[in-house]
């Protein structure tokens, strides 16, 4: 992937905590990609639908829709238009088994360490490169 497409693939960071969502924009721009917030689940749906984002990182637990309800909405968004299913990471603190039975590609423990953050932007946008122990991949 060449620095012009890199830098117009758009991460949508879908987090009510204002410093988390900060830090998380923070890495996903200085892996060289837009970062693109949503304060809430509905908010995230709404700017999905509009500029359909590379990759969406959520959190579980958010207000007027959860990542779980988020992760369902984008899915049926897909198959009812036709079009290929984005890719979402769901965070949490405490849900870590509901996260994955949500069918999230991704599910990350909070408090997550920020070369899982990058390791799974590489994943999904980039080259591969390893995950800690906070971090696991879904297999779909």
């Amino acid at each position: 992937m060449n620095i012009q497409s890199k830098a117009t693939t758009t991460v949508l960071i879908a987090e009510d905590e204002l410093p988390i969502a900060d830090v998380l924009a923070a890495v996903v721009e200085d892996a060289g990609f837009r970062a693109v917030a949503a304060r809430n689940g509905r908010e995230a749906l709404e700017i999905a639908r509009t500029q359909r984002p590379a990759l969406v990182i959520a959190d579980v637990m958010m207000p007027y829709l959860t990542g779980v309800e988020l992760v369902e909405a984008l899915r049926a968004d897909a198959v009812a238009h036709g079009e290929a299913v984005i890719p979402v990471i769901l965070m949490t603190a405490a849900s870590f088994a509901r996260a994955r039975a949500a069918g999230a590609d991704a599910v990350l423990r909070k408090p997550f360490n920020l070369a899982d953050i990058d390791a799974l932007l590489q994943r999904f946008l980039g080259k591969e490169i390893t995950l800690e122990e906070g971090a696991e991949i879904a297999d779909h």
